[in-house]
């Protein structure tokens, strides 16, 4: 799903990588081993996407980086995908709204009329790390458990029953087990629905976590989030936007 926060790039063609950086990650990204690092031009960065936190930044980094080197179009999906390792973020990224991608194939759905209220745990978790607890196999009854609710998802999306999402975002792949890198996590998605949220559930590999809320209360749900987590961290609200990768010659 991609949502209001955007990372913005201006360059013009130079002889050598020449970058300045602004927002999100800016000790981060000017190492040798950013999207940009390798491209010879003269710009500026300014990112508003967390960096590792489960909000996509490097998916958009990322594209952003093919684009300024003229890739458009189905190859530039198809090498952010590659560069990505995984199509999800990817395609909501370069495609904008919310995504599902079944065989190499991307599917819009309909994006919800609300807000998105982010609790950002101050503490990155490397993904690598965050896919090490999964376990290699998971129970035919799990399986099952998180088919329904997938399909109760989209139903919900299509019919705009947002109050499903709250049995919708159940989870028993990957929430139980990375629950045991955040421990506070059981407390703040309970948290998020007794202040009001439609549903909850870890963004990503985590550690945000994602609430879907009515317009005009992501703050409030935000907040009781970030109080039941009693960990440092903070909260940001935005929504779910139709738009995604945005290119603009002048």
């Amino acid at each position: 799903m991609a949502v209001d926060l955007w990372l913005e790039v201006e360059a013009e063609p130079a002889g050598a990588a020449e970058w300045e950086f602004e927002g999100e990650g800016a000790d981060w990204l000017p190492g040798s081993d950013h999207p940009f690092a390798a491209i010879a031009m003269r710009g500026r960065v300014v990112n508003g996407i967390p960096v590792g936190v489960g909000l996509g930044s490097s998916a958009a980094a990322r594209a952003a980086s093919l684009a300024l080197r003229g890739v458009a179009g189905r190859e530039l999906l198809a090498r952010t995908v590659a560069l990505e390792g995984h199509p999800d973020n990817a395609a909501a990224a370069v495609q904008g709204g919310i995504v599902a991608v079944v065989g190499g194939t991307v599917h819009r759905l309909p994006a919800p009329r609300a807000e998105v209220a982010l609790f950002v745990a101050a503490n990155p978790v490397a993904t690598e790390t965050a896919r090490s607890v999964l376990p290699d196999r998971v129970s035919r009854e799990d399986a099952v458990y998180n088919a329904a609710r997938l399909a109760l998802l989209v139903r919900a999306l299509h019919t705009r029953r947002y109050e499903l999402f709250a049995e919708a975002l159940g989870d028993r792949l990957h929430q139980p087990y990375r629950g045991r890198l955040y421990p506070w996590l059981p407390a703040v998605l309970e948290a998020a629905l007794a202040a009001g949220a439609y549903g909850a559930a870890l963004a990503g590999a985590g550690p945000s976590v994602v609430a879907f809320t009515p317009n005009g209360a992501g703050a409030e749900v935000g907040e009781a989030m970030r109080k039941a987590a009693a960990v440092e961290g903070r909260v940001i609200v935005t929504r779910p936007v139709r738009t995604g990768l945005k290119v603009t010659r002048r």
